[in-house]
């Protein structure tokens, strides 16, 4: 595949710049989530009491690590697009759980240039295998010189 065009600034960039970036969600990367921020409820550590307790097919990603999903795309796009930031906020919005084993495909798009601060908006949508919409949200980035 050839290597995207690069953008240069701020100014060149454009509304509706997307990337997008899949990821299987294991046990064992559910596992390293919840080490890292030692949260350990079973119906993210133990697929049988996500089965009996929550009727769900298997245990299930912890919901922050659904949003973290949007930092690998918008961090390849931003580096793609030569531009430096720092994340202001985020905004999400789950609307079905992510099981484990689940394939989470995220797109970043940039849906806002705000001038004079510099600042951009992204929106975020996670899908499933199935093409199902797991997450929305929005992203909100200070462009640093």
């Amino acid at each position: 595949m050839a290597e995207p065009e690069r953008m240069s600034s701020y100014e060149t960039i454009e509304v509706g710049t997307q990337e997008t970036f899949a990821r299987v969600i294991d046990g064992a990367a559910i596992d390293s989530f919840a080490n890292a921020i030692q949260s350990f409820h079973p119906i993210h550590t133990d697929g049988e009491w996500a089965r009996k307790n929550a009727g769900l097919p298997d245990r299930v990603a912890h919901g922050l690590m659904t949003s973290a999903l949007m930092s690998r795309p918008m961090t390849d796009l931003l580096q793609r697009c030569d531009l430096k930031t720092v994340l202001l906020s985020i905004t999400t919005k789950y609307l079905r759980p992510v099981v484990c084993g689940d394939t989470v495909t995220t797109t970043v798009r940039l849906a806002e240039k705000m001038d004079p601060r510099k600042r951009v908006r992204f929106s975020v949508e996670c899908t499933n295998q199935r093409g199902e919409v797991v997450m929305v949200g929005d992203a909100l980035e200070q462009v640093i010189d």
